[in-house]
């Protein structure tokens, strides 16, 4: 998912002041809160460095901010914890597991259900934990696993890396591992997960141990793609440089959205690997990014005079070449539709990239946050992430199966393009074919089968009639695509109400043997959240 420039500016302008409201009612009842024994464990779990400031209860006028994610669906967790080392997670999982508590791991609060605060659980937030360490030979880097892309991105820049991995610079590396991590080359490099050499993971008992090929493989297998086995608590990532690239931003009008659409559903995700491409559908407009690696614009535009796409009436494009990588994900975080000199890219990056680790806007004005140095102590700190109330699906579909006909992409175009405007939206239709990327030996379902991912939202409003009408759209739209695509879907869109069998949307026919190393690495199902794999019995 990625957030608009455009709306953070509107927000932080006061033009959209609901996005920084609490939705939590008074804590239910039935909720488990920390008793006694869990909160004195948990006292002396932490470092005396302010103890107290990071345990957070019900009872503390910041806990409505801690515990809510960026997408605003309350949950009420019995207590949040912010470990700064790895130390001080072991032992906080020990707490857990001694005191009979579910422990919830939360590296970026990114959780579309925001199941990184459950109900009633011990949460151990370590975006503190957020180190980048690059190796002197500049091929891996020893990274925290609370480090917020835009940290990792904005350290390994100054050494003239990267790492293969998504655009949005606030989500956490622990929870992006864990859902395999698609990104924007991933047509020709690769899932993120791929690009993991080991990790480090706290077990439900305590223990510590290292995962890679060739130690606890199982687990190393599981953990990239497949839920929450452990805690990790720091990988080790294999590095790279991108070289510089070619850029296309095109916007067509809004009655040129339907031939876009179907021109990019049936053209893109069959073009040369190193074309990395996105179509954003709104009600009014449609957008196409593409990212063409390492190639010039002269190619670019070779490329994209096939595609049909450039002679829709009324559409307007940018055709940007000898990009650097900074530039090119500026374009996907609607900062630039052009390149600039690398030093002007690198400015712009910073008001998205250069993050803290308590980046996500307050509720109700009530801050919670310290030691907030940025990744770049010297630069410009990127703004705080806003808060996002959304109703949102997510499909994939698959290579080799019949896809959505002229007449089911005309619906989609028509019902979008009636919406009222308030609902914002947005259909995120990402191309993969991932077939000329190295085969992945991660946990990830649907590497060989995905061809396009279509992710659709609405924005929740207050006005109760048009979230009906919002909300009726989904649901339309659901009957659809479940028809059409079946229901293989991304784990990093968690959807609570899902139709079909979640174990199957989201791991596909990896359920059984995901099982059976949860039953190796925690058969009490210490890390578990309502959709996550079952130890096998």
């Amino acid at each position: 998912m990625r957030f608009h420039f455009s709306a953070a500016v509107s927000l932080l302008s006061g033009m959209n002041p609901a996005f920084a409201a609490g939705l939590h009612s008074p804590q239910p009842s039935d909720i488990a809160v920390a008793n006694d024994s869990l909160l004195q464990c948990i006292r002396g779990a932490l470092n005396e460095h302010l103890r107290d400031y990071r345990i957070v209860t019900p009872d503390k006028e910041e806990y409505e901010t801690v515990s809510t994610g960026v997408i605003l669906v309350p949950e009420y967790p019995a207590v949040v914890t912010y470990a700064t080392d790895i130390n001080e997670v072991v032992r906080l999982v020990k707490c857990g597991y001694d005191n009979g508590y579910t422990v919830t791991p939360r590296s970026g609060a990114h959780h579309f259900e925001n199941w990184s605060a459950l109900n009633g659980t011990l949460v151990v937030d370590i975006s503190h934990i957020d180190y980048v360490e690059p190796s002197s030979d500049l091929n891996t880097a020893a990274v925290g696993a609370g480090a917020r892309l835009g940290t990792v991105y904005s350290i390994l820049g100054k050494h003239g890396r990267t790492w293969i991995a998504g655009i949005c610079p606030s989500v956490g590396l622990g929870g992006y591992i864990s859902v395999g991590g698609y990104n924007m080359q991933m047509r020709k490099y690769g899932l993120a997960v791929d690009w993991v050499e080991s990790a480090t993971v706290v077990l439900a008992n305590g223990t510590i141990v290292t995962t890679s090929e060739t130690e606890n493989s199982d687990l190393w297998w599981a953990m990239r793609g497949g839920g929450t086995f452990g805690l990790t608590v720091e990988v080790v990532l294999k590095l790279t440089t991108i070289p510089r690239s070619a850029m296309l931003s095109l916007n067509a009008p809004k009655d040129g959205r339907l031939e876009t659409l179907k021109k990019f559903v049936n053209w893109a995700p069959n073009q040369d690997p190193l074309f990395n491409s996105q179509l954003n559908l709104y009600g009014d407009r449609a957008n196409v990014l593409g990212w063409y690696i390492g190639e010039s614009k002269d190619s670019l535009n070779a490329l994209m005079h096939g595609s049909g796409l450039l002679t829709i009436p009324g559409a307007q494009y940018n055709i940007s070449g000898n990009c650097s990588t900074e530039n090119s994900r500026n374009f996907w975080v609607y900062t630039q539709q052009t390149c600039t000199d690398d030093e002007v890219a690198h400015q712009i990056s910073n008001a998205l990239y250069n993050v803290v680790p308590d980046d996500i806007m307050p509720i109700n004005n009530v801050s919670y946050g310290f030691d907030n140095t940025p990744a770049l102590p010297n630069e410009p700190q990127a703004m705080l992430w806003p808060h996002l109330g959304i109703v949102e699906k997510t499909y994939i579909q698959q290579l080799g199966r019949s896809g959505l006909t002229d007449e089911d992409l005309q619906w989609i175009v028509e019902k979008t393009g009636y919406l009222p405007a308030e609902l914002n939206v947005w259909g995120e239709i990402t191309t993969f074919n991932l077939s000329s990327a190295p085969p992945s030996n991660s946990a990830f379902p649907w590497f060989e089968e995905a061809e396009i991912m279509y992710r659709f939202e609405v924005t929740r409003v207050e006005n109760e009639l048009v979230m009906q009408e919002g909300q009726r759209f989904i649901d339309e739209l659901d009957q659809l695509m479940l028809a059409r695509l079946g229901s293989a879907s991304y784990a990093g869109y968690i959807d609570a109400k899902i139709k079909t069998d979640p174990h199957y949307a989201y791991w596909g026919k990896n359920v059984d043997r995901l099982a059976e190393v949860k039953a190796a690495y925690d058969s009490k199902d210490l890390f578990s959240n309502p959709f996550s794999i079952r130890p096998k019995v």
